[in-house]
């Protein structure tokens, strides 16, 4: 193994920088592998010590260095420790620095590189060092100014933040833009665009009557997919002024896509810089998933102008401040454009199937790490999607108001520094007559998922219900954890499925008893509604009455929620008769909720495709000491297929009681198209193929992509005999549109019959795959680990080596990426021994590779322990 371990950074060891940058005027003059980038810097000592100052810098070739304008030589410069040192400076002084970059080379996409023929940058986390030498942390925030010069012909769009200022021709066919953000910044948030872009322009008038300039760039050819993500960008502007009363600060607001991007997005001050996913769409090439996520992530982009750079992080232990609190405001804000209840149940099952697994395994961690390797490896569910659970609790324990309260105090105590949790915990504690938040931080410093157990007692002669909850600590949590203060919400229900009580209940203890009085007859205790704490639970509710609530739960979420509870305890005692040998049979009662819930008229579509879900693999798997992979898989086949035999004629009705006239995006219609291809998939699992046409015929007739994409999955995944022709018909009719080929490999990726191993092979030569761009790689090698289980854990050890093979190669050209493959091998400890065997030789060969990034090392040697 490897015995120079990369260095452990401490949240104990953090110190204020030495030295802050107080203002910083870059001129950049582009060029595909010689841009020279010149700033100059107004740096203050921030110490009672008089110290060296270090610069970071990474892959720059330095030209000059002038301190107060004279040559300054009393420097060392590491491009081993990637820094920069001057021995002895000043209090105060100005610093001018020429250094070069190489951005073609540039294939890590942080700093500044080329993406096609489009100069961008990515600086979150640490990428401005890639540009120039800089302090580049958080807690140094400085005003920034950008000259760019470029040729006006190939470069005739020069993008940067804040506001332009000035702009006009050079010599020799160049021209220049100068941008000023007149608000201080981490370097993290600095972005600049340039070259030959199509445009669509609108404007958005404030609340306080100002008009703001909106402008969203892309490839030529593709301005008529920016429309919904401009319509998203005015919905999420006058929602954050009607919800949070905050109003865009800048004269301008510009998004540009980009095909390679290591993120979703990123929130540059004024200058978004997105994944051509995010952006665009139209009825053809985008399903309605990806015009519900063009709204989300273009909302919390938005929404981070305030959540994250009018108040930043004061270093990266303190993530979730910015993303927890983002996505909170993400969810709220799709929410209230769409279905709240069909948000809630997506949320949740995002968390549970990416956070819950992330919380149980060897890479678990808070959502405020005490110690990291690389930052990178930090962009997490936990920090994100638990983080935002986190915030949901805080506004469930103050209420909506009382949550509004204390946001108007963060903003009014912190706008323009960076800061911790804990300042934003302590404004929405002065703002609620000092609500006590001291145990409840114990969410933020403990990892694994809570166990919530909830028990209950009726005594009918004082009509008085005793609900009992427990709380226990997962395996994984820390020696010294406490128990959480959890907000639990919880209703009881009557015999005609009413509602007699309704509270939410403040967990403080291991075990509380909470009593209702005057209840007249023994309720169903419907627990953690909303999903109010993100918890495991487990109740004391029999078969039946599990049953009952979801038929008569007046809370949506626990509706759903208990179907998933009773099908997740039938697919695991089928797959311990798998394992035993003996024959499967699937409980009646169960197969005549689920028909009910067909035949129901009262509930909407979107609500009903999401109740026809069956527990997905990785849930399952959750649930289990030892992985059975092949079992489960089979189980879950069982299910479908005993479900989809006993009510296909119903299936079928359904299925052709949704026609569609002209394609519409709002809730409804997106909830039947999704309810449609829902039937259309179980009725796959009927046998003997008898409606392979039905699927074929989808296929051809489709109008949008949704329903063109979800029948070729439908046809590819139940492995019909038109699965070769409808592949091929797919790919020459989108083979030039890379947004719409991602979707081509992902179908196949995730196939889990024998055959997808040699079908990734071949699709990794074919003429639409890259793996350079990491949209690509995520839909191809990402999808088959993340989603493809048996395959992956193939008995031959096949998968194994395919992607040890593959994260080592991405792993020269862009860590991230690797490191994200290599989070596909956490389920190491459970898998079966005879898995092990074949798993760990792999593990060993990535972690003793010569060179291998720390992004990688860090999450190997975790899964190794």
């Amino acid at each position: 193994m490897k015995t120079d371990a990369p260095k452990v950074i401490k949240l104990s060891e953090y110190k204020k920088p030495d030295y802050l940058v107080e203002t910083i005027d870059l001129v950049l003059h582009l060029d595909n592998t010689k841009t020279l980038v010149q700033s100059t810097m107004k740096i203050k000592r921030n110490t009672d010590e008089v110290t060296p100052l270090i610069l970071n810098g990474e892959e720059l070739v330095l030209k000059s260095i002038k301190l107060n304008n004279e040559t300054y030589t009393d420097y060392v410069h590491s491009t081993e420790n990637h820094s920069l040192t001057l021995n002895k400076v000043p209090a105060e002084f100005t610093l001018m620095i020429e250094n070069e970059i190489n951005p073609e080379a540039n294939k890590t996409l942080d700093g500044l590189y080329k993406s096609g023929t489009i100069f961008c940058t990515q600086n979150e986390p640490e990428g401005f060092r890639r540009i120039t030498f800089y302090v580049d942390r958080p807690d140094n925030m400085a005003k920034f100014t950008t000259k760019i010069v470029a040729d006006k012909k190939l470069y005739p769009i020069l993008l940067s933040n804040g506001n332009p200022i000035a702009r006009g021709d050079l010599e020799g066919g160049k021209h220049f833009v100068t941008w000023e953000d007149p608000f201080k910044k981490p370097a993290y948030l600095y972005a600049l665009v340039a070259g030959d872009l199509g445009v669509i322009k609108d404007t958005f008038k404030t609340k306080s009557g100002r008009n703001v300039a909106l402008e969203i760039y892309c490839d030529k050819g593709n301005e008529n997919k920016c429309h919904h993500a401009m319509e998203s960008l005015k919905k999420s502007m006058k929602w954050d002024e009607d919800r949070f009363g905050l109003e865009y600060d800048l004269d301008i607001y510009m998004i540009v896509a980009v095909d390679a991007f290591n993120m979703g997005a990123m929130e540059n001050k004024g200058l978004n810089i997105f994944n051509s996913a995010y952006v665009l769409a139209d009825q053809k090439s985008a399903t309605d998933t990806n015009f519900y996520g063009i709204e989300s992530v273009i909302g919390h982009e938005y929404f981070h102008n305030w959540t994250g750079n009018r108040i930043t992080c004061r270093d990266w232990f303190q993530l979730t401040l910015k993303e927890g609190l983002t996505v909170f405001r993400d969810q709220e804000f799709s929410a209230d454009m769409n279905s709240r209840s069909v948000e809630r149940i997506q949320s949740v099952m995002g968390l549970r199937a990416a956070q819950f697994a992330e919380d149980a395994g060897p890479t678990s961690h808070p959502i405020k790490p005490a110690t990291y390797m690389e930052i990178n490896n930090f962009y997490t569910a936990t920090i994100y999607e638990k983080g935002a659970e986190v915030i949901r609790m805080i506004q469930t324990l103050l209420g909506v108001d009382g949550f509004r309260k204390g946001m108007d105090k963060y903003f009014e105590l912190f706008d323009g520094q960076a800061v911790r949790t804990e300042d934003f915990i302590h404004a929405m504690s002065v703002a609620n007559n000092n609500f006590d938040f001291t145990q409840f931080k114990n969410w933020y410093g403990q990892n694994g998922t809570p166990l919530l157990k909830a028990t209950s007692k009726y005594d009918e002669a004082a009509k008085r219900f005793t609900l009992t909850l427990t709380q226990t600590l997962p395996a994984n949590a820390p020696k010294d954890a406490k128990a959480y203060h959890m907000p639990v919400r919880v209703g009881l229900i009557d015999s005609t499925g009413k509602d007699i009580a309704s509270k939410v209940l403040e967990l403080k203890e291991t075990t509380q008893d909470f009593v209702f009085e005057n209840i007249t007859s023994k309720p169903i205790a419907s627990v953690n509604r909303e999903f109010s704490a993100p918890v495991k639970l487990t109740t004391d509710l029999t078969f039946d009455e599990q049953l009952f609530l979801m038929a008569h739960d007046s809370d949506s979420f626990n509706r759903f929620e208990a179907a998933q509870v009773v099908s997740t305890k039938l697919i695991l005692d089928l797959i311990e008769d798998a394992k035993a040998k003996r024959t499967f049979e699937l409980n009646s009662k169960y197969v005549e909720a689920f028909g009910k819930i067909l035949a129901d008229n009262t509930i909407d579509e979107a609500f009903k495709a999401l109740s026809m879900s069956i527990p997905g693999e990785g849930v399952l798997h959750q649930e289990q000491a030892e992985i059975a992979y092949p079992e489960t898989e089979a189980v879950r086949t069982f299910v479908k297929k005993t479900l989809a035999t006993a009510h296909q004629d119903t299936l079928v009705k359904l299925y052709k009681s949704i026609e569609q006239k002209e394609y519409k995006l709002d809730p409804k219609s997106m909830g039947q198209r999704d309810l449609k291809n829902k039937c259309l998939d179980l009725l796959s699992y009927v046998e003997g193929g008898k409606y392979n046409s039905l699927a074929f015929d989808h296929f051809k007739a489709a109008t949008n992509m949704t329903d063109e994409i979800g029948a070729l999955t439908t046809i590819v995944h139940a492995n019909s005999v038109h699965k070769d022709e409808a592949l091929k018909a797919f790919y020459d009719k989108w083979k030039h549109e890379t947004l719409v080929m991602q979707k081509w490999l992902t179908v196949q990726a995730s196939a889990s019959d024998e055959s997808t191993y040699d079908a990734i092979l071949k699709l990794e030569k074919d003429a639409v795959y890259d793996r350079t761009i990491p949209n690509l790689v995520r839909a191809l090698l990402g999808q088959f680990v993340a989603t493809n289980k048996v395959q992956f854990n193939h008995p031959s050890g096949r998968g194994y080596k395919l992607i040890a093979d593959r994260l080592l190669e991405l792993d020269k050209l862009n860590p991230q990426v690797a490191s994200r493959l290599a989070s596909g091998f956490k389920d190491f400890k459970r898998t079966p021994k005879v898995l092990q065997d074949l798993m760990r030789p792999e593990l060993e060969r990535i972690i003793k590779t010569d060179g291998l990034s720390k992004n990688v090392y860090e999450i190997v040697s975790k899964i190794l322990g």
